[in-house]
């Protein structure tokens, strides 16, 4: 196992990204080559549909790549088309060959003045940015958080998606149609020629190898590269190797981000249950397989010394298959164990569960957090499954979903939700509504400014509260319309006719799934800030109009201040109910908002076609967000952080988990299916029985919890590594939607980690 961790590292340090040269001159020369061709293939071609143009660009790569097989890994996958930390998404545009029309046709889309606005929220504070609407992409349309649909690929093969295809031909179609279908064909071929050019290079490296453990390896490789991907896998080893492969290929192609590796106890225990039966595989092995199959990952993305390891890749486990059978076997607890006994960040542990779980299973995740490994979101079924319902997916299919990048719910082999690139800043809307800009951005024009709305100004609650949600309501499609309409434009940007063939439509619709081809065509709006506005709203309609402590305009003189000189008042404001407190009053307010919100989302259209879906889901944004808003009526400060999630916020911590678990269940989460997650810091100053912990977990999916995370750290170590960090090289934390050594993380978000609140469980 040392032998195939060196063997990656080696490989992986010269692909750094930040290392000057990026990658090493051999492989620059094969990017350019792929390059060259293409422009000259573009000069001679210059009404080529996009979709062609993307499948030539795959022929060219498939062609020109140089297949990497590690000597002590039995996977085929490395193509060394992309530099290490890149997870397939198209930036920086220069450092990757698929990336070559996006790069090409980039211009079109930069040259729409909203994008002014929509700007990433890494970086916060430039004279340009509004602190309302921020966009993952520079295209507008979120070209990561991808799934493939691998049921469908792991039943039928390549080859029976190019049946597929040539049945479809064979019916009338458009000329458009029909370019699309020829892309997908084109395209399907080109990766079954990665495939092939992996078995040739193996079998070539097989003549000269002389370690018995390597040649056994190779011999896999070559085997399984006889079969898989243009067939189905006949064993665990077909297919582990086979999954990976195309989470790979697919990516460095494509040049997407596929963020879901699948769901692998699902998917493949039958094939592992019949190798264990048949005597072609024991338990030890397996776990080897898993452990060289898990590797790469980590070692990619330089989780050792990384203070950031965004990884987006994430295994689905545990849950239910497609007929609501309990998903809980052999290989879901091979697969955390393994993870665990290897110290392994990813992939990502997205464990589904509900209310009526297995016990030995919840006791394996709760032993495995309270051991420090803290890599686990925990999705409940009980909300998530009706929430896809609810949002117009089968009950079948809703069974089906997956969790890719972080915890944005996509249902697997149906759709593309473009789940986590829409943020957008609630508590900013109330901190506009109560005072105008300090100053408008330079580049926004009239037509923008007049979007901005004038402090409201009302006689009772009633109205200010009216006038707020209008606002809100007005601000939060103004963004996905800007959004919407940049990516109406994404089909001639960055087509994929591959990663479209495994959505069901695609191929029937001819269509790419850019275009709206696929089943479903959601995307997504992440609302931050759940926590830190209710309490603001909740604190105007007490303090202001109830009980009459100070005016509207009163209440604008303490913010303008930044409360400096009234700390008596922001005392008294701070000391209201707060949400996640368990008060019955503002939790029902909180409630009423969230479904207003939630049914007044689901009507905004997408880009392709289909309708926005909601979430409480914020990655960091909760930080990024916060130097935007100014101080805000519940007491908070300028530049203080928000609340993250459906958390409550930090600055008044509740007293115990089963508030915040109670305050969550009068929020109706089956409306948010893009997710919402409670990350929760669990205190050590005692230890916690795994039995306890399984209990809380059972708890809030009884409860109709959304998504947890925990956290099992010490305040204190965290503190004493801030000062010795030698002396804690292993202390690993859950940021929000990835883990990471709390040693190599800036410190202003050490810093975050420290001040998340305590409870009692």
């Amino acid at each position: 196992m040392q032998l195939l961790r060196d063997e990656l590292r080696e490989y992986y340090a010269e692909f750094r990204s930040d290392k000057v040269a990026g990658v090493p001159a051999p492989v620059r020369q094969i990017w350019a080559g792929i390059v060259v061709a293409m422009n000259d293939f573009a000069a001679s071609n210059p009404d080529c549909h996009p979709s062609l143009m993307k499948a030539q660009l795959h022929h060219e790569i498939a062609e020109r790549f140089q297949p990497v097989i590690f000597p002590h890994s039995p996977f085929f996958f490395e193509m060394g088309m992309r530099f290490s930390e890149n997870w397939g998404c198209p930036y920086p545009t220069d450092r990757m060959p698929a990336a070559w029309l996006f790069n090409r046709n980039l211009p079109l889309i930069d040259e729409k003045p909203e994008r002014e606005f929509l700007q990433p929220f890494n970086l916060h504070g430039e004279e340009n940015r509004i602190g309302l609407w921020n966009v993952y992409g520079a295209s507008g349309f979120d070209s990561d958080h991808h799934s493939i649909g691998y049921t469908k690929l792991l039943r039928v093969g390549i080859n029976g998606i190019l049946q597929e295809i040539v049945e479809r031909m064979a019916n009338p179609v458009t000329p458009h149609q029909l370019a699309n279908l020829q892309a997908m064909e084109m395209s399907c071929r080109a990766v079954l020629r990665v495939a092939e050019r992996f078995n040739e290079t193996a079998r070539v490296q097989l003549l000269l190898a002389t370690d018995p453990q390597v040649c056994k390896f190779l011999n896999m490789i070559i085997d399984a590269t006889e079969r898989v991907p243009a067939l189905p896998p006949r064993t665990f080893h077909e297919g582990l190797a086979m999954m990976w492969f195309l989470r790979e290929v697919t990516a460095s192609m494509e040049a997407i981000g596929i963020s879901v590796v699948g769901h692998i106890d699902r998917l493949l225990y039958p094939l592992y249950r019949a190798d264990i039966d048949a005597g072609r595989l024991t338990e030890d092995e397996a776990r080897d397989l898993l452990a060289r199959w898990m590797m790469p990952n980590d070692i990619k993305f330089h989780v050792d010394d990384s203070s950031w390891p965004e990884t987006s890749t994430c295994m689905e486990l545990g849950g239910c298959d497609e007929n609501g059978d309990v998903v809980w076997n052999d290989l879901t607890r091979l697969i955390i164990e393994t993870h665990h006994a290897h110290k392994f960040f990813n992939p990502k542990l997205n464990c589904r569960y509900s209310a009526n779980s297995p016990q030995e299973y919840l006791d394996l995740i709760s032993e495995t957090i309270l051991d420090g490994h803290n890599h686990f979101a925990l999705l409940n079924d009980d909300i998530l499954i009706p929430a896809c319902v609810r949002a117009g997916k089968t009950i079948g299919e809703a069974r089906l979903y997956v969790n890719g990048g972080c915890q944005e719910t996509i249902v697997e082999g149906v759709e593309h939700s473009a789940g986590a690139y829409y943020y957008f800043n609630m508590s900013r809307v109330l901190d506009i509504c109560l005072r105008p800009l300090d100053h408008l951005p330079a580049k926004m024009s009239a037509e923008s400014s007049a979007l901005l709305p004038k402090p409201i100004t009302a006689d009772n609650f009633e109205e200010f509260y009216g006038d707020f949600i209008r606002i809100f309501k007005q601000l939060v499609a103004t963004g996905a319309g800007w959004m919407a309409e940049i990516g109406k434009e994404q089909w001639k940007l960055h087509p994929c006719p591959f990663f479209s063939t495994t959505l069901s439509g695609c191929i029937d619709n001819g269509m790419d799934y850019t275009q709206g081809g696929a089943k479903y065509n959601p995307s997504g709006i992440s609302l931050v800030g759940l926590g830190t506005l209710v309490d603001s709203l909740f604190a105007i309609k007490k303090a202001v109009y109830e009980d009459k402590k100070l005016t509207l305009d009163e209440l604008r003189q303490c913010l303008t201040d930044n409360w400096v000189g009234h700390e008596d008042m922001r005392r008294y404001l701070k000391e209201l109910p707060k949400f996640g407190h368990g008060d019955e009053g503002i939790d029902n307010f909180a409630a009423d908002f969230a479904k207003e919100i939630a049914e007044f989302v689901r009507t905004i259209p997408s880009e392709r076609g289909g309708k926005f879906q909601p979430g409480f889901f914020v990655y960091y944004a909760f930080e990024w967000f916060a130097p935007f808003v100014r101080a805000l009526p519940d007491g908070r400060q300028a530049g203080d952080l928000l609340s993250q999630g459906v958390t409550p916020h930090r600055a008044t911590a509740p007293d115990s988990l089963t508030d915040v678990f109670h305050s969550l269940s009068h929020i109706d989460f089956r409306d948010y299916s893009g997710n919402c997650v409670l990350d929760v810091q669990l205190p050590t100053g005692s230890e916690l029985p795994v039995n306890t912990l399984s209990a809380v977990i059972r708890t809030f999916a009884a409860l109709g919890g959304p998504t947890l995370q925990l956290n099992y750290t010490s305040v204190d170590e965290l503190k004493d590594a801030q000062l010795h960090p030698d002396e804690h090289r292993d202390l690993v934390v859950r940021i929000s939607g990835l883990s990471a050594h709390f040693v190599c993380l800036q410190k202003y978000v050490q810093d975050e980690i420290i001040s998340r609140a305590l409870m009692s469980v």
